[in-house]
């Protein structure tokens, strides 16, 4: 029997095995989404009637749950249900802009400043909505935001990106946003209370943001074990943070950082030049790897080739965190 979804209005028959989020896109609807895979939450929705099932609510909270909030991406309903975007009372909090610094040719640091308590984890990402709420975008946080008092995101500017476009050439210091969340598991995590185990974090681009966030969590935490941090970029052009991460590898000891560009036309010292993968198993190879964290975040094909190398390597699919993301407008 075919499912009917009611949304704004109208009904769209899903097809047999068919996500709300994919049926309704199919149909023509405008959908907030990015993993697709249940992770960053931007395609939430409530249920008005009808069940949307518990396997559509993993990693919500509860007062979420209770409330009949879904994930849409992660929903084959069956049986029909109506079904609405959240509103922004609902789910978010109100921000404002305090900050905003340009990193290098197309991405830019956003700094916000909650409007109400907001704890969250350096390295999860949170949902960022516009002014009307009517675009959504998720972004990892690059600081220790309870220390410092607000969030830092790192957002690259994509040509035509509705959300990065704004972010980049229009957004102010004093706008209000919103902002939703958080989540991921892309967080330093001390098992047991021990801190010397080894920490290896590799990403490309503004996936940059989340291992700053990780890498400061555990400095500040007292880590001891060597910790290695690895940015890829394809030229030296794409590369951001540089002297920062440089002058944070010389106050600790047991901190390492290598800038590296795919095309290099001439070696230069204190970088490497060639793919990030191969490097990340040239730097893994004389670490215990019963023992090693592995943080990857960026682009969704690098990510996963290297949780794939990183696994039939020997390390523990417990042991490798990561918040891959499709392209970000």
């Amino acid at each position: 029997m075919a499912v009917n979804i009611s949304y704004q209005g109208c009904k769209h028959e899903l097809q047999d095995g068919e996500t709300i989020l994919d049926g309704l896109l199919r149909h023509g609807q405008d959908m907030p989404s990015s993993c697709k895979a249940g992770a960053c939450q931007s395609c939430l929705m409530q249920a008005h009637d009808g069940n949307p099932g518990s396997k559509a609510q993993i990693g919500l909270k509860d007062t979420l749950k209770a409330q009949n909030f879904f994930l849409a991406c992660q929903c084959i309903p069956n049986e029909d249900l109506k079904v609405s975007l959240p509103s922004l009372a609902d789910t978010t909090i109100p921000a404002e802009i305090i900050g905003k610094e340009q990193l290098c040719h197309n991405v830019i640091a956003l700094r916000l400043k909650p409007s109400a308590d907001f704890p969250c984890r350096a390295g999860q990402y949170i949902n960022l909505l516009n002014e009307s709420g009517s675009v959504i975008r998720s972004y990892s946080v690059a600081n220790l935001s309870e220390q410092d008092g607000f969030l830092e995101l790192h957002i690259r500017r994509i040509d035509n990106g509705t959300m990065s476009v704004w972010a980049c050439d229009t957004a102010k210091e004093g706008d209000q946003v919103h902002i939703r969340g958080p989540a991921g598991e892309c967080f330093y995590v001390a098992a047991d209370g021990d801190k010397s185990f080894p920490i290896l974090l590799a990403g490309t681009g503004t996936g940059l943001a989340p291992l700053e966030g990780v890498v400061l969590d555990a400095l500040a935490q007292g880590h001891t074990g060597d910790i290695r941090i690895l940015h890829g970029a394809l030229s030296e052009h794409d590369l951001y943070h540089v002297d920062m991460l440089k002058e944070l590898a010389k106050l600790h000891k047991n901190l390492t950082y290598t800038p590296c560009v795919l095309n290099m036309k001439h070696d230069k010292e204190g970088f490497h030049t060639g793919p990030l993968d191969q490097f990340v198993m040239h730097i893994m190879e004389p670490l215990d790897k019963k023992t090693l964290h592995t943080y990857f975040c960026g682009a969704p094909e690098m990510v996963n080739l290297l949780k794939k190398k990183v696994f039939l390597a020997g390390v523990a699919s417990k042991n490798i965190f990561s918040d891959p993301f499709l392209m970000k407008h």
